[in-house]
Protein backbone atom coordinates (compact mmCIF):
# COMPACT_ATOMS: atom_id res chain seq x y z
CA UNK A 1 0.00 0.00 0.00
CA UNK A 2 2.88 2.32 0.60
CA UNK A 3 6.08 2.95 -1.60
CA UNK A 4 9.43 1.74 0.10
CA UNK A 5 10.68 5.78 -0.35
CA UNK A 6 7.66 7.04 1.79
CA UNK A 7 7.98 3.42 4.28
CA UNK A 8 11.76 5.18 4.50
CA UNK A 9 11.11 8.60 5.17
CA UNK A 10 8.30 7.99 8.02
CA UNK A 11 11.06 5.40 9.07
CA UNK A 12 13.33 7.79 9.59
CA UNK A 13 11.37 10.78 10.79
CA UNK A 14 11.87 11.92 14.01
CA UNK A 15 8.41 12.41 14.81
CA UNK A 16 6.06 9.53 16.41
CA UNK A 17 4.22 8.33 13.05
CA UNK A 18 1.41 6.10 13.34
CA UNK A 19 -0.16 5.09 9.50
CA UNK A 20 -3.91 4.08 9.59
CA UNK A 21 -6.37 2.36 6.71
CA UNK A 22 -9.75 3.62 6.20
CA UNK A 23 -11.22 1.57 8.93
CA UNK A 24 -9.10 3.41 11.19
CA UNK A 25 -6.59 0.20 11.64
CA UNK A 26 -2.48 0.92 12.39
CA UNK A 27 -0.89 -0.56 9.59
CA UNK A 28 2.16 1.42 10.35
CA UNK A 29 4.31 2.08 13.32
CA UNK A 30 7.74 4.11 12.96
CA UNK A 31 10.44 3.46 15.81
CA UNK A 32 9.58 6.80 17.40
CA UNK A 33 6.02 5.64 17.81
CA UNK A 34 7.09 2.07 19.39
CA UNK A 35 8.94 4.12 21.89
CA UNK A 36 6.38 6.56 22.48
CA UNK A 37 3.86 4.43 23.39
CA UNK A 38 4.99 1.32 24.48
CA UNK A 39 4.34 -0.20 20.22
CA UNK A 40 8.16 -1.71 19.63
CA UNK A 41 6.02 -5.12 18.02
CA UNK A 42 4.27 -3.15 15.91
CA UNK A 43 1.10 -4.96 16.55
CA UNK A 44 -1.21 -4.81 12.64
CA UNK A 45 -4.79 -4.40 13.03
CA UNK A 46 -4.72 -2.37 16.30
CA UNK A 47 -8.02 0.09 16.58
CA UNK A 48 -6.47 3.92 17.05
CA UNK A 49 -9.48 4.69 19.47
CA UNK A 50 -7.27 2.15 21.65
CA UNK A 51 -4.35 4.80 21.52
CA UNK A 52 -6.31 8.21 20.79
CA UNK A 53 -9.98 7.57 22.41
CA UNK A 54 -10.85 11.06 20.85
CA UNK A 55 -10.41 10.29 17.31
CA UNK A 56 -11.21 10.91 14.92
CA UNK A 57 -9.22 14.34 14.75
CA UNK A 58 -9.40 16.98 12.03
CA UNK A 59 -6.88 17.39 10.08
CA UNK A 60 -4.70 19.96 10.77
CA UNK A 61 -2.63 20.34 14.50
CA UNK A 62 -4.90 19.84 16.96
CA UNK A 63 -4.32 18.23 20.67
CA UNK A 64 -5.47 14.84 22.08
CA UNK A 65 -4.53 12.71 25.04
CA UNK A 66 -2.92 9.21 23.74
CA UNK A 67 -2.74 6.40 26.13
CA UNK A 68 0.31 4.14 25.44
CA UNK A 69 0.15 0.27 25.70
CA UNK A 70 0.71 0.27 29.52
CA UNK A 71 -2.65 2.61 30.23
CA UNK A 72 -0.45 6.08 30.98
CA UNK A 73 -2.21 9.17 29.16
CA UNK A 74 -0.40 11.89 28.31
CA UNK A 75 -1.36 15.15 26.10
CA UNK A 76 0.37 15.34 22.66
CA UNK A 77 0.14 17.56 19.43
CA UNK A 78 -1.05 15.67 16.56
CA UNK A 79 -1.05 16.32 13.01
CA UNK A 80 -3.19 14.23 10.81
CA UNK A 81 -2.57 14.29 6.98
CA UNK A 82 -4.27 12.63 4.67
CA UNK A 83 -3.24 10.84 0.77
CA UNK A 84 -4.32 8.19 -1.92
CA UNK A 85 -2.47 4.96 -1.88
CA UNK A 86 -3.42 3.17 -4.81
CA UNK A 87 -7.06 3.04 -4.83
CA UNK A 88 -7.19 3.89 -0.95
CA UNK A 89 -7.22 6.37 0.97
CA UNK A 90 -4.33 6.25 4.05
CA UNK A 91 -3.96 8.59 6.87
CA UNK A 92 -0.73 9.36 9.02
CA UNK A 93 -0.68 11.30 12.43
CA UNK A 94 2.59 12.83 13.45
CA UNK A 95 2.68 13.42 17.29
CA UNK A 96 4.83 15.14 19.33
CA UNK A 97 3.95 15.56 23.47
CA UNK A 98 3.22 18.61 24.15
CA UNK A 99 6.11 18.88 27.46
CA UNK A 100 8.45 19.02 24.53
CA UNK A 101 10.66 21.95 24.66
CA UNK A 102 9.79 22.50 20.99
CA UNK A 103 7.30 24.83 20.34
CA UNK A 104 4.37 23.85 18.56
CA UNK A 105 4.37 26.14 15.24
CA UNK A 106 7.78 24.75 14.77
CA UNK A 107 6.42 20.99 14.80
CA UNK A 108 3.59 21.59 12.61
CA UNK A 109 5.81 23.93 10.27
CA UNK A 110 8.57 20.65 10.59
CA UNK A 111 5.26 18.73 9.72
CA UNK A 112 4.57 20.43 6.85
CA UNK A 113 7.86 20.51 5.57
CA UNK A 114 7.91 16.46 5.99
CA UNK A 115 4.80 16.17 3.50
CA UNK A 116 5.98 18.43 0.82
CA UNK A 117 9.08 16.45 0.54
CA UNK A 118 6.55 13.15 0.48
CA UNK A 119 4.70 14.67 -2.24
CA UNK A 120 7.87 16.02 -4.46
CA UNK A 121 9.02 12.48 -4.40
CA UNK A 122 5.85 11.17 -5.99
CA UNK A 123 6.02 10.93 -9.90
CA UNK A 124 2.81 12.67 -10.71
CA UNK A 125 2.00 16.38 -10.41
CA UNK A 126 0.23 16.43 -6.91
CA UNK A 127 -2.18 19.01 -5.07
CA UNK A 128 -3.78 19.28 -1.82
CA UNK A 129 -7.29 20.48 -0.90
CA UNK A 130 -8.85 21.89 2.37
CA UNK A 131 -12.68 21.56 2.89
CA UNK A 132 -13.28 24.67 1.38
CA UNK A 133 -11.50 23.29 -1.93
CA UNK A 134 -8.51 25.48 -1.30
CA UNK A 135 -5.31 24.97 -2.05
CA UNK A 136 -2.89 23.78 0.80
CA UNK A 137 0.25 21.87 -1.28
CA UNK A 138 0.88 21.70 -4.40
CA UNK A 139 4.53 19.69 -5.55
CA UNK A 140 7.12 21.30 -8.14
CA UNK A 141 5.65 18.91 -11.36
CA UNK A 142 1.97 20.81 -10.46
CA UNK A 143 3.55 24.05 -11.02
CA UNK A 144 5.78 23.05 -14.08
CA UNK A 145 2.50 21.31 -15.64
CA UNK A 146 0.25 24.41 -15.41
CA UNK A 147 3.05 27.28 -15.94
CA UNK A 148 0.39 29.68 -17.13
CA UNK A 149 -1.84 29.82 -13.34
CA UNK A 150 1.67 28.63 -11.15
CA UNK A 151 2.22 32.70 -10.04
CA UNK A 152 -1.25 32.72 -8.73
CA UNK A 153 -1.01 29.57 -6.78
CA UNK A 154 -0.69 30.46 -2.84
CA UNK A 155 -1.90 28.69 -0.09
CA UNK A 156 -5.75 29.07 0.61
CA UNK A 157 -6.26 30.44 -3.38
CA UNK A 158 -9.56 28.92 -4.09
CA UNK A 159 -9.68 26.25 -6.64
CA UNK A 160 -12.59 27.70 -8.63
CA UNK A 161 -10.80 30.84 -8.67
CA UNK A 162 -7.85 29.64 -9.99
CA UNK A 163 -9.58 27.55 -12.67
CA UNK A 164 -11.27 30.74 -13.77
CA UNK A 165 -8.04 32.35 -14.09
CA UNK A 166 -6.79 30.01 -16.06
CA UNK A 167 -9.83 30.28 -18.45
CA UNK A 168 -9.73 33.44 -19.06
CA UNK A 169 -5.98 33.83 -20.00
CA UNK A 170 -4.82 33.12 -23.18
CA UNK A 171 -2.07 29.94 -22.09
CA UNK A 172 -4.52 27.55 -20.52
CA UNK A 173 -2.90 24.26 -20.68
CA UNK A 174 -5.92 22.06 -21.33
CA UNK A 175 -7.56 22.24 -25.46
CA UNK A 176 -10.95 23.43 -24.49
CA UNK A 177 -13.76 24.03 -26.79
CA UNK A 178 -16.89 25.32 -25.12
CA UNK A 179 -15.20 27.29 -21.99
CA UNK A 180 -18.41 27.41 -19.82
CA UNK A 181 -19.96 24.32 -20.38
CA UNK A 182 -15.92 23.01 -19.37
CA UNK A 183 -15.75 24.84 -16.44
CA UNK A 184 -18.90 23.39 -14.83
CA UNK A 185 -18.26 19.76 -15.90
CA UNK A 186 -14.49 20.32 -14.18
CA UNK A 187 -16.21 21.86 -11.48
CA UNK A 188 -18.62 18.95 -10.85
CA UNK A 189 -16.53 16.10 -11.37
CA UNK A 190 -14.18 17.37 -8.98
CA UNK A 191 -16.89 17.96 -5.76
CA UNK A 192 -17.35 14.09 -6.24
CA UNK A 193 -15.96 11.76 -4.34
CA UNK A 194 -13.63 9.79 -6.49
CA UNK A 195 -13.67 11.43 -10.21
CA UNK A 196 -11.27 10.35 -13.18
CA UNK A 197 -11.51 12.12 -16.25
CA UNK A 198 -9.06 12.08 -19.44
CA UNK A 199 -7.93 15.59 -20.90
CA UNK A 200 -6.33 16.64 -24.06
CA UNK A 201 -3.40 19.60 -23.27
CA UNK A 202 -2.85 22.39 -26.61
CA UNK A 203 0.61 20.62 -27.40
CA UNK A 204 -1.20 17.41 -28.18
CA UNK A 205 -0.23 15.53 -24.90
CA UNK A 206 -2.85 13.51 -22.70
CA UNK A 207 -3.72 14.15 -18.83
CA UNK A 208 -5.82 11.88 -16.65
CA UNK A 209 -7.13 13.81 -14.32
CA UNK A 210 -7.66 11.80 -10.85
CA UNK A 211 -9.42 13.86 -8.19
CA UNK A 212 -10.34 12.15 -4.59
CA UNK A 213 -11.99 13.23 -1.41
CA UNK A 214 -10.55 13.09 1.81
CA UNK A 215 -12.70 11.61 5.11
CA UNK A 216 -12.13 15.36 6.54
CA UNK A 217 -13.96 16.77 3.09
CA UNK A 218 -10.59 17.45 1.52
CA UNK A 219 -9.27 16.89 -1.84
CA UNK A 220 -5.89 15.11 -3.16
CA UNK A 221 -5.28 15.65 -6.74
CA UNK A 222 -2.99 13.89 -9.15
CA UNK A 223 -2.72 14.68 -12.97
CA UNK A 224 -1.03 11.59 -15.03
CA UNK A 225 0.71 12.33 -18.13
CA UNK A 226 -1.06 9.31 -19.92
CA UNK A 227 0.48 10.33 -23.49
CA UNK A 228 2.01 7.31 -24.21
CA UNK A 229 -0.84 5.39 -23.30
CA UNK A 230 -3.37 6.96 -25.70
CA UNK A 231 -0.48 7.09 -28.42
CA UNK A 232 -0.19 2.75 -27.69
CA UNK A 233 -4.39 2.60 -27.87
CA UNK A 234 -4.27 4.46 -31.42
CA UNK A 235 -1.69 2.60 -32.37
CA UNK A 236 -3.47 -0.74 -31.80
CA UNK A 237 -6.71 0.92 -32.81
CA UNK A 238 -5.22 1.11 -36.02
CA UNK A 239 -4.03 -1.71 -36.85
CA UNK A 240 -7.11 -2.74 -35.44
CA UNK A 241 -9.14 -1.21 -38.11
CA UNK A 242 -6.75 -1.15 -40.86
CA UNK A 243 -6.27 -4.93 -40.46
CA UNK A 244 -7.22 -6.27 -43.87
CA UNK A 245 -8.82 -9.78 -42.01
CA UNK A 246 -12.09 -9.84 -40.16
CA UNK A 247 -11.05 -8.79 -36.24
CA UNK A 248 -13.69 -9.43 -33.71
CA UNK A 249 -13.50 -8.13 -29.56
CA UNK A 250 -16.06 -10.14 -27.52
CA UNK A 251 -16.65 -10.44 -23.95
CA UNK A 252 -15.17 -13.80 -22.70
CA UNK A 253 -18.35 -14.57 -20.24
CA UNK A 254 -20.88 -13.68 -22.88
CA UNK A 255 -19.36 -13.63 -26.37
CA UNK A 256 -21.12 -10.46 -27.13
CA UNK A 257 -19.10 -8.35 -29.84
CA UNK A 258 -17.67 -5.26 -28.19
CA UNK A 259 -15.97 -4.12 -31.33
CA UNK A 260 -15.90 -5.27 -34.69
CA UNK A 261 -12.81 -3.61 -37.29
CA UNK A 262 -14.05 -3.16 -40.88
CA UNK A 263 -13.05 -6.10 -42.42
CA UNK A 264 -15.16 -7.95 -40.76
CA UNK A 265 -18.32 -5.85 -41.27
CA UNK A 266 -17.24 -6.09 -45.00
CA UNK A 267 -16.82 -9.86 -44.55
CA UNK A 268 -20.36 -10.53 -42.71
CA UNK A 269 -22.40 -7.98 -44.80
CA UNK A 270 -24.47 -6.36 -41.69
CA UNK A 271 -24.86 -3.08 -40.57
CA UNK A 272 -22.26 -2.55 -37.83
CA UNK A 273 -24.93 -1.65 -34.98
CA UNK A 274 -26.23 -5.37 -36.31
CA UNK A 275 -23.24 -6.77 -35.85
CA UNK A 276 -21.99 -5.65 -32.70
CA UNK A 277 -25.82 -7.06 -31.52
CA UNK A 278 -24.25 -10.55 -31.73
CA UNK A 279 -22.74 -13.62 -29.83
CA UNK A 280 -18.91 -14.17 -31.55
CA UNK A 281 -20.37 -17.80 -32.44
CA UNK A 282 -24.07 -16.38 -33.61
CA UNK A 283 -22.57 -16.44 -38.07
CA UNK A 284 -21.68 -20.43 -37.32
CA UNK A 285 -24.15 -22.50 -38.86
CA UNK A 286 -26.30 -24.62 -37.11
CA UNK A 287 -24.23 -27.88 -36.74
CA UNK A 288 -21.23 -25.76 -35.13
CA UNK A 289 -22.43 -23.30 -33.31
CA UNK A 290 -22.98 -25.08 -30.27
CA UNK A 291 -19.44 -26.65 -30.71
CA UNK A 292 -17.59 -23.22 -31.44
CA UNK A 293 -19.13 -21.41 -28.21
CA UNK A 294 -18.07 -24.50 -26.02
CA UNK A 295 -14.58 -23.69 -27.20
CA UNK A 296 -14.51 -20.13 -26.46
CA UNK A 297 -16.37 -20.51 -22.96
CA UNK A 298 -14.21 -23.12 -22.12
CA UNK A 299 -10.95 -21.61 -23.12
CA UNK A 300 -7.69 -21.56 -20.88
CA UNK A 301 -5.33 -20.21 -23.30
CA UNK A 302 -4.34 -18.87 -26.95
CA UNK A 303 -6.13 -20.59 -29.78
CA UNK A 304 -4.71 -21.23 -32.87
CA UNK A 305 -6.80 -22.34 -36.04
CA UNK A 306 -6.86 -26.08 -36.29
CA UNK A 307 -10.56 -26.21 -37.37
CA UNK A 308 -11.81 -25.16 -40.30
CA UNK A 309 -15.66 -23.86 -39.56
CA UNK A 310 -18.38 -23.02 -41.55
CA UNK A 311 -20.14 -19.66 -41.08
CA UNK A 312 -22.99 -17.95 -43.16
CA UNK A 313 -22.83 -13.90 -43.87
CA UNK A 314 -26.48 -11.57 -44.58
CA UNK A 315 -26.66 -13.07 -47.80
CA UNK A 316 -27.32 -16.70 -46.97
CA UNK A 317 -23.65 -17.55 -48.23
CA UNK A 318 -21.56 -20.21 -46.78
CA UNK A 319 -17.76 -19.27 -45.89
CA UNK A 320 -15.27 -21.66 -45.36
CA UNK A 321 -12.73 -19.69 -42.05
CA UNK A 322 -10.26 -20.33 -40.11
CA UNK A 323 -10.18 -18.52 -36.49
CA UNK A 324 -7.16 -18.07 -33.96
CA UNK A 325 -8.62 -16.54 -30.55
CA UNK A 326 -6.23 -14.46 -28.19
CA UNK A 327 -7.42 -13.97 -24.82
CA UNK A 328 -6.82 -10.27 -23.59
CA UNK A 329 -7.69 -8.93 -19.61
CA UNK A 330 -9.02 -5.57 -19.19
CA UNK A 331 -8.65 -5.46 -15.26
CA UNK A 332 -11.00 -8.34 -13.75
CA UNK A 333 -12.47 -8.38 -17.33
CA UNK A 334 -11.59 -11.40 -19.61
CA UNK A 335 -11.69 -10.53 -23.62
CA UNK A 336 -11.67 -12.36 -26.52
CA UNK A 337 -10.04 -11.32 -29.65
CA UNK A 338 -10.81 -13.29 -33.33
CA UNK A 339 -8.87 -13.48 -36.33
CA UNK A 340 -11.12 -14.92 -39.04
CA UNK A 341 -9.50 -15.83 -42.11
CA UNK A 342 -11.76 -17.02 -45.18
CA UNK A 343 -10.59 -20.54 -46.82
CA UNK A 344 -13.59 -20.75 -48.86
CA UNK A 345 -12.06 -20.64 -52.22
CA UNK A 346 -9.24 -23.00 -50.63
CA UNK A 347 -11.73 -25.43 -49.82
CA UNK A 348 -13.12 -24.90 -53.14
CA UNK A 349 -9.83 -25.52 -54.61
CA UNK A 350 -9.20 -28.59 -52.63
CA UNK A 351 -12.99 -29.98 -53.49
CA UNK A 352 -12.49 -29.56 -57.71
CA UNK A 353 -8.87 -31.01 -57.36
CA UNK A 354 -10.28 -33.93 -55.46
CA UNK A 355 -13.45 -34.00 -58.10
CA UNK A 356 -10.76 -33.98 -61.35
CA UNK A 357 -8.71 -36.75 -59.82
CA UNK A 358 -11.46 -39.42 -59.22
CA UNK A 359 -13.77 -37.87 -62.39
CA UNK A 360 -13.25 -37.68 -66.10
CA UNK A 361 -12.73 -34.28 -67.18
CA UNK A 362 -15.08 -34.73 -70.59
CA UNK A 363 -18.45 -36.45 -69.28
CA UNK A 364 -18.00 -35.46 -65.54
CA UNK A 365 -18.60 -39.40 -64.87
CA UNK A 366 -16.58 -40.99 -61.83
CA UNK A 367 -13.49 -42.22 -63.74
CA UNK A 368 -11.09 -45.69 -63.71
CA UNK A 369 -9.95 -44.97 -59.99
CA UNK A 370 -13.01 -43.85 -58.55
CA UNK A 371 -15.20 -47.04 -59.91
CA UNK A 372 -12.12 -49.78 -58.98
CA UNK A 373 -12.62 -47.39 -55.03
CA UNK A 374 -16.69 -47.79 -55.47
CA UNK A 375 -16.32 -51.32 -56.50
CA UNK A 376 -13.85 -52.30 -53.66
CA UNK A 377 -16.18 -50.60 -50.93
CA UNK A 378 -19.25 -53.04 -52.54
CA UNK A 379 -17.26 -55.95 -51.96
CA UNK A 380 -15.99 -55.11 -48.77
CA UNK A 381 -20.35 -54.36 -47.60
CA UNK A 382 -22.48 -57.18 -46.14
CA UNK A 383 -24.21 -57.60 -49.84
CA UNK A 384 -21.38 -58.22 -51.70
CA UNK A 385 -23.17 -61.12 -53.09
CA UNK A 386 -25.44 -58.46 -55.15
CA UNK A 387 -22.86 -56.65 -56.84
CA UNK A 388 -22.67 -56.99 -60.29
CA UNK A 389 -20.38 -54.89 -62.51
CA UNK A 390 -21.44 -53.89 -66.37
CA UNK A 391 -18.46 -53.20 -68.95
CA UNK A 392 -19.82 -51.14 -72.00
CA UNK A 393 -18.15 -50.38 -74.97
CA UNK A 394 -19.09 -48.76 -78.22
CA UNK A 395 -20.03 -50.00 -81.74
CA UNK A 396 -18.80 -47.82 -84.39
CA UNK A 397 -17.04 -44.97 -82.82
CA UNK A 398 -13.69 -44.98 -84.29
CA UNK A 399 -15.31 -44.12 -87.64
CA UNK A 400 -16.60 -40.98 -85.46
CA UNK A 401 -13.85 -40.25 -84.96
CA UNK A 402 -11.89 -40.77 -88.38
CA UNK A 403 -15.06 -38.85 -90.31
CA UNK A 404 -16.00 -35.92 -88.31
CA UNK A 405 -13.16 -35.17 -85.91
CA UNK A 406 -12.11 -35.67 -82.24
CA UNK A 407 -14.16 -32.31 -81.60
CA UNK A 408 -17.39 -33.98 -82.35
CA UNK A 409 -16.10 -37.68 -81.25
CA UNK A 410 -15.64 -35.74 -77.49
CA UNK A 411 -19.76 -34.49 -78.00
CA UNK A 412 -21.23 -38.06 -78.75
CA UNK A 413 -19.09 -39.52 -75.53
CA UNK A 414 -20.73 -36.62 -73.31
CA UNK A 415 -23.94 -37.51 -75.08
CA UNK A 416 -23.11 -41.16 -74.12
CA UNK A 417 -22.93 -40.31 -71.08
CA UNK A 418 -26.07 -38.86 -70.26
CA UNK A 419 -28.05 -41.23 -72.14
CA UNK A 420 -26.71 -43.88 -70.08
CA UNK A 421 -26.85 -42.09 -66.69
CA UNK A 422 -30.50 -41.39 -67.25
CA UNK A 423 -31.36 -45.33 -67.88
CA UNK A 424 -28.70 -46.50 -65.18
CA UNK A 425 -31.40 -45.05 -62.91
CA UNK A 426 -29.35 -44.34 -59.84
CA UNK A 427 -26.40 -46.65 -60.23
CA UNK A 428 -22.75 -45.71 -60.48
CA UNK A 429 -21.63 -44.74 -64.25
CA UNK A 430 -17.94 -44.57 -64.59
CA UNK A 431 -15.97 -43.58 -68.15
CA UNK A 432 -13.24 -46.13 -67.79
CA UNK A 433 -11.21 -44.83 -70.66
CA UNK A 434 -11.93 -43.70 -74.54
CA UNK A 435 -15.06 -45.17 -75.73
CA UNK A 436 -15.40 -47.98 -72.41
CA UNK A 437 -18.05 -46.84 -70.22
CA UNK A 438 -18.77 -49.41 -66.96
CA UNK A 439 -21.69 -49.55 -64.35
CA UNK A 440 -21.54 -50.87 -60.67
CA UNK A 441 -24.82 -52.15 -59.32
CA UNK A 442 -25.96 -53.47 -56.53
CA UNK A 443 -28.74 -56.40 -57.66
CA UNK A 444 -29.72 -59.61 -58.92
CA UNK A 445 -28.86 -61.02 -62.08
CA UNK A 446 -32.85 -60.39 -63.53
CA UNK A 447 -32.18 -57.12 -62.73
CA UNK A 448 -28.81 -56.46 -64.69
CA UNK A 449 -30.10 -57.97 -67.65
CA UNK A 450 -33.26 -55.46 -67.83
CA UNK A 451 -30.17 -52.35 -67.00
CA UNK A 452 -28.19 -53.75 -69.96
CA UNK A 453 -31.44 -53.79 -72.66
CA UNK A 454 -32.25 -50.72 -71.20
CA UNK A 455 -28.42 -48.68 -71.91
CA UNK A 456 -28.91 -50.77 -75.38
CA UNK A 457 -32.20 -49.67 -76.63
CA UNK A 458 -31.08 -45.83 -75.37
CA UNK A 459 -28.81 -46.27 -78.21
CA UNK A 460 -31.88 -46.45 -81.06
CA UNK A 461 -31.63 -42.65 -81.45
CA UNK A 462 -28.93 -41.26 -83.64
CA UNK A 463 -26.49 -38.54 -81.61
CA UNK A 464 -27.37 -34.97 -83.38
CA UNK A 465 -23.66 -33.69 -83.25
CA UNK A 466 -23.63 -30.20 -85.52
CA UNK A 467 -26.46 -31.05 -87.49
CA UNK A 468 -25.81 -34.77 -88.18
CA UNK A 469 -27.17 -37.62 -86.96
CA UNK A 470 -24.58 -40.11 -85.96
CA UNK A 471 -26.01 -43.41 -85.08
CA UNK A 472 -24.03 -46.19 -82.30
CA UNK A 473 -24.50 -49.32 -80.88
CA UNK A 474 -23.46 -50.67 -77.55
CA UNK A 475 -21.72 -53.79 -76.67
CA UNK A 476 -22.34 -54.94 -72.94
CA UNK A 477 -20.63 -57.76 -70.23
CA UNK A 478 -22.65 -58.32 -67.60
CA UNK A 479 -19.88 -60.31 -64.34
CA UNK A 480 -22.05 -61.31 -60.49
CA UNK A 481 -19.64 -61.79 -57.76
CA UNK A 482 -19.96 -65.41 -57.55
CA UNK A 483 -16.56 -65.17 -54.40
CA UNK A 484 -14.23 -63.58 -57.26
CA UNK A 485 -12.42 -60.31 -56.12
CA UNK A 486 -12.36 -57.09 -58.02
CA UNK A 487 -9.89 -57.42 -60.63
CA UNK A 488 -11.04 -61.07 -61.34
CA UNK A 489 -14.90 -59.98 -61.88
CA UNK A 490 -13.47 -56.95 -64.08
CA UNK A 491 -12.04 -59.90 -66.30
CA UNK A 492 -14.99 -62.24 -66.47
CA UNK A 493 -16.56 -58.90 -67.36
CA UNK A 494 -14.43 -58.04 -70.36
CA UNK A 495 -15.37 -61.79 -71.25
CA UNK A 496 -18.66 -61.28 -71.54
CA UNK A 497 -18.02 -58.37 -73.36
CA UNK A 498 -15.59 -60.16 -76.11
CA UNK A 499 -18.50 -62.67 -76.47
CA UNK A 500 -20.87 -59.66 -76.94
CA UNK A 501 -18.89 -58.44 -79.20
CA UNK A 502 -17.99 -61.66 -81.29
CA UNK A 503 -22.14 -62.52 -81.34
CA UNK A 504 -22.77 -59.37 -83.73
CA UNK A 505 -22.58 -56.16 -81.26
CA UNK A 506 -25.09 -53.99 -79.84
CA UNK A 507 -26.35 -57.11 -76.98
CA UNK A 508 -25.29 -58.09 -74.20
CA UNK A 509 -24.04 -61.26 -72.18
CA UNK A 510 -22.92 -62.53 -68.92
CA UNK A 511 -21.06 -65.27 -66.92
CA UNK A 512 -20.74 -67.75 -66.24
CA UNK A 513 -20.59 -68.86 -69.87
CA UNK A 514 -23.51 -71.88 -69.19
CA UNK A 515 -25.90 -69.25 -67.80
CA UNK A 516 -29.11 -69.34 -70.57
CA UNK A 517 -29.02 -66.02 -72.66
CA UNK A 518 -32.68 -65.45 -73.51
CA UNK A 519 -33.62 -63.76 -76.76
CA UNK A 520 -34.44 -60.00 -77.14
CA UNK A 521 -37.77 -59.65 -78.86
Amino acid sequence: MLGAEILAFLEACPMAVLVLDTAGRVIFVNAEAGHLLLLENQPAGLDITELMPEWPLLSGVSTAFISDRSGDRRLCRVQVVNWPAGTETVTAAFLEPVDDERPAGYAAREANLRLRYVIEMLPEAVCVFDANDRYVLWNQKYAELYADIAEHLRPGAAFEDILRTSLAGDRMRERVEDKEAWFRARMQKFRQPVSQEEQQLQDGRWLRHDDRRTPDGGAIGMRIDITGLKQREDWLRQLFDANPMPMLLCDGESLAILQANRAAVDFYGFHPATLLSKRACDMHVDGELQAFEKILLHLDGDRDARTIWRQRTLDGSERHVLIYVRQLHEGAERRLLLTVADVSDRILAEAEANRLAHHDILTGLPNRMQFYKALEKALASEDREKVIICCLDLDGFKPVNDTFGHAAGDEVLKNVANRLQMHARGHLVARLGGDEFAILMRGERAEAIDLAERCIDAFEQPFAINGLAIRLGVSIGIAAVDGVDSEALMQEADRALYRAKADGRNTWRMTPLDLPIPKRA
